[in-house]
């Protein structure tokens, strides 16, 4: 997101005169800092025009970028320039020209800015976090709501002894964001996307561009057994200067409270008073309970399989107990019980593995009440056995207590379209966009379905086709909204490519799931219609 009312621009920012737009993601923002309304696909057309200011980009190129080269209709990307035009005021077509049989122009007003600085780092320590804070609390006019800066952790390099290797895995970088996430002066990119960069031969500043970040913080670790070295520097995303870095040597125990401390020397170097928390302590059994249940997350998400699932349910039932007063192992089998009921992978008793894994998800909560892993598994848990309004409560407090985790944030969407809570999901995806923004097919997939049951059914389409590769899974959606849109031939295709890898699925199978969870009044009837006239068998 911009900043509001200010004097300098980020390096992701290009000001159109009327209008600031985030490079990194096609967002507009006026000079008060509001979001100026923008469907995607018109987003995605002002980002390429973007890259390219001054200069003609092909409407071959648009197509190839936007729509992936799929079959687009003539005037598809001649309907995103009127809009982008509408919406910044260019009726006189000066801001994006037309170039004829070309293609068009990006043409920003001719202005003189000044480059984005948050300090002169001509001195260190409390000197440098003053200038820093003066930059974010006093560049905009008095009275403009000031937007929190973005803060990129990146995974953290593992240069530990050969028999201690991996041994922590992403633990320290996770709890720097976790902690890091509580302060609401920032914004922390979540996990999901910032990892994605893990092993990158790209530049901060190019990491920064691409995650929408102001800041970057990367480090290294080493366990030797017994004690953890830390290293972190904190750079800043347009110039690649290096605004602050520290080094601590402490006992694995100490770790979230090592780590609760680096937070807070982050959150002072960019000109935030450091938010009291509660003293933090884990201990190793935590540590290795931790490591198992990311084992099990990563396993699952390379290869869903219902073998790498009979490996998560024993290694966590290890977990268990070897760590028996760790959240973690009961989190995680609460969430692969879940996962084994939803799709078929556990036989005998459906009603007591319901009640084992809401016992697991509970537990996980009362250990570690401060965990917001343990929420999302109640949340998930609690939807499963078709009570979503408490869902709901659950999702809710495991974004309080870590608002950069894309999985509690996604939950919460999920939850909240089940009730009918249609337009609060779209804010809270919307949020999600901007704090994982490299979330994959997912996200997309959840906005189709929030929009499909918004009514906005073209919405609903442009977003779906905004992805180029979503999975035939997802393909259900897309008849039901190609039905909604009366593409009845369309419907009937999608249905086909579904049923190709799904033969067994009947709409009454999908009257049994969603009855009880689906809520939204009258959202289940439309959709198992839906299903049913696009060729689902009954």
């Amino acid at each position: 997101m911009l900043n509001g009312k200010r004097n300098t621009l980020k390096s992701v920012e290009l000001d159109l005169g009327a209008a600031l737009l985030d490079r990194a993601s096609g967002y507009l923002f006026d000079k008060d800092g509001q979001d100026l309304d923008l469907r995607h696909q018109s987003r995605e057309v002002l980002k390429v025009l973007a890259e390219h200011p001054g200069r003609t980009v092909s409407r071959t190129t648009l197509v190839e970028r936007v729509w992936s080269g799929r079959a687009v209709s003539p005037d598809g990307v001649a309907q995103c320039i009127t809009e982008i035009r509408r919406v910044l005021g260019d009726s006189d077509k000066r801001l994006i020209e037309t170039v004829p049989r070309k293609g068009y122009r990006l043409v920003p007003p001719a202005a003189v800015h000044t480059p984005r600085r948050r300090g002169l780092l001509v001195a260190a320590g409390l000197v440098l976090a003053a200038c820093l804070a003066l930059v974010w609390t006093f560049a905009r006019p008095p009275g403009a709501p000031p937007k929190p800066p973005v803060i990129a952790v990146l995974p953290f390099d593992d240069f530990s002894a050969a028999p201690h290797q991996g041994y922590l895995s992403d633990a320290v970088a996770e709890s720097i964001i976790t902690m890091l996430a509580r302060y609401p002066q920032l914004t922390v990119i979540s996990r999901n996307s910032s990892f994605q960069f893990r092993g990158s031969n790209l530049g901060i500043s190019e990491i920064a561009d691409r995650l929408g970040a102001d800041f970057v913080l990367e480090g290294s670790q080493h366990y030797d057994g017994s004690r953890l070295r830390i290293t972190v520097q904190l750079i800043d995303g347009a110039t690649d200067a290096h605004i602050w870095a520290d080094e601590v040597d402490v006992p694995l125990g100490a770790l979230l409270a090592t780590n609760d401390r680096i937070s807070g020397k982050i959150a002072n170097a960019v000109g935030f008073s450091v938010i009291d928390t509660a003293s933090a302590r884990m201990t190793a059994g935590d540590v290795s309970a931790l490591m198992i249940a990311n084992a099990a997350q990563s396993r699952i998400m390379r290869n869903f399989t219902r073998e790498n699932l009979r490996i998560n349910l024993e290694e966590q039932e290890r977990s268990i107990r070897d760590y028996p007063e760790s959240a973690w192992g009961y989190l995680g089998q609460a969430l692969s019980l879940r996962v084994g009921l939803r799709y078929g992978w556990i036989d005998g008793d459906e009603a007591a593995t319901r009640a084992r894994m809401y016992d697991f998800a509970r537990k996980a909560v009362e250990f570690d009440p401060n965990n917001f892993m343990a929420y999302h598994a109640l949340g998930r848990v609690l939807i499963h056995n078709r009570d979503v309004e408490a869902a709901l409560g659950a999702f809710r407090r495991g974004v309080e207590l870590n608002p950069s985790s894309s999985l509690v944030t996604m939950g919460l969407a999920d939850a909240l379209v089940y009730v009918g809570k249609t337009d609060e999901a779209l804010e809270v995806i919307g949020r999600l966009e901007h704090i994982d923004p490299l979330y994959g097919f997912g996200l997309t997939w959840a906005k189709t379905s929030a929009l499909w049951q918004a009514g906005a059914c073209d919405q609903a389409l442009a977003a779906f086709q905004s992805h180029p590769a979503m999975p035939i899974a997802a393909y259900k959606e897309l008849a039901a909204i190609h039905h909604c849109l009366g593409n009845q031939g369309k419907a009937t295709e999608a249905m086909a490519a579904y049923l190709a890898e799904n033969p067994a699925w009947t709409v009454s199978r999908e009257r049994a799931i969603n009855t009880g969870m689906w809520t939204a009044p009258g959202a289940l009837d439309r959709w198992l219609v839906a299903m049913e006239s696009a060729g689902m068998p009954l």
